[in-house]
């Protein structure tokens, strides 16, 4: 693990990023780690594969800069801290831990039934984004997330935080929306995910691979555009992985009346 560690300190890096039309106040770059870290040297199989590309904030708006990065860095890496890059390298050595467990477990494991190990790979992708894209002075961050631990394939998941400029809180759903929400956007959610998958009713939906005996919820996953609102369902939320990622969008105008 120590050979690890080094390899970790010495690649992760910080790139600049320009930022919108918000000036300095609020400005971020990338913490970025990418590397392919074997089991063992001399083998290329199995290893661990890294591509980090996570945005942290470091504009002179210390109290928006420290709240996003103590929320990312807690969402993404498992630490709630201000450093994102010390988060990211903890979260890096954790994932390596359990990899060589992992891997370790299989030698132990062939050896005992006299065949040749399996070979366990791991694979962790992540790509943030900052959206501007509102009316009321909130960003979304954008993650993209892929990770392979072993096993038929690996899972896809796209997460967007919205963060209030003012003072770097998250915005939730019980925050940005009025008491009761769900009785008005639920109905249209349901219409919405009809016209998505080209269906005439739930009943249908079985074909295009969604879970139509499932009832409908209001994901806390949601983009805040500039005249949408988009709510965002990962794998196996409303359908198998087979079905994919489904965003259902939803025109502010047809639900101003519940938004605070």
């Amino acid at each position: 693990m120590k050979l690890f560690r080094s390899l970790i300190l010495l690649t992760i890096l910080l790139a600049a990023v320009a930022c919108s039309n918000k000036g300095d106040k609020y400005a971020f770059q990338y913490v970025t780690f990418k590397n392919d870290v074997p089991y063992s040297q001399g083998k290329e199989h199995p290893s661990c594969s890294f591509d980090l590309n996570v945005l942290m904030a470091h504009g002179s708006d210390t109290l928006f800069a420290d709240a996003f990065n103590a929320d990312i860095s807690d969402f993404l890496f498992g630490k709630r801290t201000t450093d994102v890059r010390g988060a990211m390298i903890t979260f890096i050595d954790s994932v390596l831990k359990v990899f060589k467990e992992d891997n370790e477990e299989q030698i132990r494991y062939a050896r005992e039934e006299g065949y040749e190990p399996r070979d366990v790979d791991y694979e962790y992708i992540i790509n943030t984004e900052i959206h501007y894209g509102n009316n009321k002075d909130i960003i979304g961050h954008f993650i993209n997330m892929y990770q392979y631990t072993g096993g038929a394939h690996g899972g896809t998941f796209i997460t967007c935080r919205n963060y209030r400029l003012e003072d770097g809180s998250v915005v939730t759903l019980d925050n940005y929306f009025k008491p009761g929400y769900e009785k008005v956007l639920i109905p249209v959610l349901e219409r919405k995910l009809l016209e998505y998958a080209e269906c005439g009713s739930r009943d249908e939906l079985d074909e295009h691979g969604y879970f139509s005996n499932e009832p409908m919820f209001v994901s806390e996953n949601f983009e805040i555009r500039q005249d949408t609102i988009d709510f965002i369902y990962n794998q196996y939320d409303i359908a198998p992985y087979s079905t994919g990622i489904t965003t259902l969008s939803v025109p502010t105008d047809e639900i101003s009346s519940i938004i605070l």
